[in-house]
């Protein structure tokens, strides 16, 4: 059977970066505090005067470069946004982007409404298409803009949140190098969406969710949370460790040094992770502490959860 590698993690963020605690949304009342506080995190977000499709080249191009693969060789692109723009401007903007990145001979498809779950739903589709034989190299792409995502708002997630303008991509491989892709889960909570019943109720019903997802991921592989390191989307600190906690994750298994620098670019967040820790790994001192045996890639958004599970040791 074919191991799909997850190859040439890469990220664009937007052009312009803002102290969170500028933000219009957070100028009355104690929430600018929340959010900057030690225990949230947030410092800086990104926003993005260009249209997706150039944050979206840009990562790409990175992505390309890192794998050794030419775009020529792409079979199939996995476009996992909700911001591009609507109609024939988006059929423009697609072509365009194929165009610059040499992939025109790809196939692309469009993944969403998983809100910042769609990327891993994206990843575990690609690693699916390669382990089948359907393609050789699956190319994932994800951004958002919060101007077309969020509808312009900038603290999300029932404001454990501050949304990032950004974009991300890895190469799903049959033969480049990259970290082995084991297993995919998800899971949906529409109840989640309507924010009904009182805030106990919502609060036990997201810690159910992330009990679950992780139940489901350790059934389609074993993995041993002391040994995994998760990274995952960008929400406050406090928030995501006591959810991970539930699953039986510690603080110090959970890798959230993005939020102050990055803050939440939504779908993109454990891609984003997932190079800045393989960019650190390599310039890292010798005493480092050696890598754990599993990394989870983990979207999170109100309503969904996808968690990809990855290996840590580089397959050739």
């Amino acid at each position: 059977m074919i191991t799909p590698r997850l190859c040439a993690p890469a990220y664009e963020l937007g052009e312009c970066a803002e102290p969170v605690a500028d933000l219009p949304e957070l100028s009355a009342g104690s929430q600018a505090a929340d959010l900057t506080s030690p225990s949230a995190g947030f410092v800086t977000y990104h926003w993005s005067e260009a249209p997706m499709v150039e944050l979206m080249t840009a990562s790409v191009h990175r992505t390309l470069a890192r794998s050794g693969v030419p775009g020529s060789e792409i079979d199939i692109v996995l476009l996992a946004t909700d911001s591009l723009p609507p109609g024939r401007a988006a059929h423009r903007d697609v072509s365009e982007f194929l165009a610059e990145t040499g992939m025109s001979g790809a196939t692309v498809m469009t993944v969403g409404l998983m809100d910042c779950a769609t990327a891993m739903a994206a990843v575990g589709t690609a690693a699916s298409l390669v382990r089948d034989g359907t393609a050789r190299h699956v190319m994932v792409v994800s951004g958002d803009l919060a101007d077309i995502s969020t509808g312009g708002q900038r603290v999300v997630a029932g404001g454990a949140a501050v949304a990032s303008d950004g974009a991300a991509s890895a190469l799903v491989s049959a033969e480049a190098a990259g970290l082995p892709v084991l297993a995919l889960a998800h899971h949906a909570a529409p109840d989640q969406e309507s924010g009904g019943g009182s805030a106990h109720q919502q609060l036990t019903s997201r810690m159910n969710a992330y009990r679950e997802v992780f139940a489901r991921l350790a059934t389609r592989h074993p993995f041993r949370p002391a040994r995994t390191l998760v990274l995952p989307s960008n929400f406050a600190r406090h928030v995501m460790r006591v959810y991970l906690a539930e699953a039986g994750f510690p603080a110090d298994r959970i890798a959230l040094e993005g939020v102050g620098r990055v803050a939440h670019c939504q779908g993109s967040d454990p891609l984003i992770n997932l190079a800045d820790r393989q960019a650190d790994t390599k310039s890292a001192a010798p005493e480092r502490p050696a890598e754990p045996e599993t990394y989870v890639l983990l979207g999170a958004g109100i309503a969904h959860l996808g968690a990809v599970l990855l290996g840590t040791r580089p397959l050739p």
